[in-house]
C-alpha cells in the first residue's frame, strides 16, 4: 500500500488475516502475484490500483497474450513489470505493452513461448525506450 514498507503475507497456515482492511483507502502501489494462478480475470479487477508502479506476474501459468494487452489500464503508473516464466505470453501479448511508455524495467526472462526473442527486444527497445529490458538478449534465437 501506498506509503507502507511491510507486505501483507499469509500466515503459517496459508491464509491472510484481516489487518491489511485498515488500509482499505490507501492506493496499492506494488503487488506482487508471482507464481499464482491468475490470469485474465484477476487483471481486470482494477480497482484501487490506479497508483500501481510495480506488478509481478512471474511463475503465472494462466497469464497469456490477452491478459498483457490489458495491462494498459495501468499506462499511465506502472514502472515495473515481471513476466519472468510466464510459459503462455508470445511475441504477440510482449507487442502490446507499448502502451506503458512509464515502464522503467521489464523482466523477459525464461519465456519459453517466445520465438524471436532478440527481434522481440529490438522491437521493445524502440516502443519503450525508457525502459530498461533484462532476461532477453539480441543472440537469443538466432541459429
Amino acid at each position: 500500500f501506498k506509503g507502507q514498507s511491510e507486505w501483507f503475507r499469509p500466515n503459517e497456515k496459508g491464509r491472510y488475516t484481516w489487518d491489511f482492511m485498515q488500509h482499505k483507502d490507501v492506493p496499492i502501489e506494488s503487488l506482487d502475484l508471482s507464481g499464482k494462478h491468475y490470469g485474465f480475470l484477476t487483471l481486470c479487477r482494477t480497482d484501487g490500483l490506479q497508483e500501481l508502479r510495480e506488478l509481478d506476474l512471474s511463475r503465472c501459468h494462466y497469464i497469456d497474450d490477452w491478459a498483457l494487452g490489458r495491462l494498459h489500464v495501468f499506462k499511465d503508473s506502472l514502472e515495473v513489470l515481471s513476466l519472468a516464466g510466464c510459459p503462455q505470453v508470445t511475441e504477440r501479448g510482449l507487442a502490446t505493452l507499448h502502451h506503458l511508455q512509464n515502464l522503467k524495467y521489464l523482466d523477459l526472462s525464461d519465456l519459453p513461448s517466445v520465438n524471436n526473442k532478440g527481434l522481440v527486444l529490438i522491437l521493445l527497445e524502440e516502443v519503450l525506450p525508457a525502459c530498461k529490458i533484462v532476461g532477453i538478449a539480441y543472440t537469443d534465437g538466432l541459429q
